[in-house]
Order: C-alpha cells, then sequence, then structure tokens
C-alpha cells in the first residue's frame, strides 16, 4: 500500500531526520518540509517514528482514515514554547516524542 507523508518543518529537529519504521523495519527517512510517498508492505500492523532514541507511539494502521499521514514532534514548533516540555519529552515522555496524524 502507497501513503503519502507530510513531515512539517518545525524550529526543533530542523537539522535531523525522522526515520519511519514499518513493524520495526526502516521503511522512510523524513526531512524536514518533505512529503514523500512510501510503500507500506501489506501485512504491516503499525507504524513508528524514530529520532535518535526517542520516537512516537506505534500508530496501528486500522486508524488510517486516509493515505495521508503527518509525523511531526509533539510539543512545539516554536524555539520559547519548546523549552520546558522539551526535557519531559527527551527522559520520560522519550516514546511520545514525535506523533504520527492520520491525514493531512
Amino acid at each position: 500500500m502507497d501513503i503519502q507523508v507530510y513531515r512539517p518543518k518545525q524550529f526543533c529537529d530542523m537539522t535531523r531526520d525522522y526515520r519511519l519504521l514499518a513493524d520495526g523495519v526502516e521503511i522512510g527517512l523524513l526531512k524536514p518540509g518533505e512529503t514523500q510517498t512510501i510503500n507500506i508492505p501489506d501485512n504491516t500492523k503499525a507504524l513508528l517514528a524514530k529520532i535518535d532514541w526517542c520516537s512516537s507511539q506505534e500508530f496501528l494502521l486500522p486508524e488510517l482514515r486516509e493515505r495521508k499521514l503527518t509525523v511531526k514532534n509533539s510539543f512545539s514548533s516554536t524555539f520559547f514554547k519548546s523549552l520546558l516540555p522539551a526535557l519531559y519529552y527527551i527522559t520520560i515522555g522519550k516514546n511520545k516524542y514525535l506523533k504520527i496524524e492520520s491525514g493531512a
């Protein structure tokens, strides 16, 4: 199945790429401001986005309403709003640092 994946430009992580994994296997690399069409194997159950030691929660494919996804960091797109939550998201909330949303 082909899906369209969009990663908006955000201040945080603007120089780093996100990796998209399907059931633990890397299927794509997302750069800031980029939209890609990615082929997902038909038997895939869940997607995950990763950056360094942080990741998103698993996105189950039955939750896919359209064939479009948005992958972004969870807390902010501006420097000043990102200062306080950043400590949480790189420690305790490391598995909620990124967010995968259906539709775009």
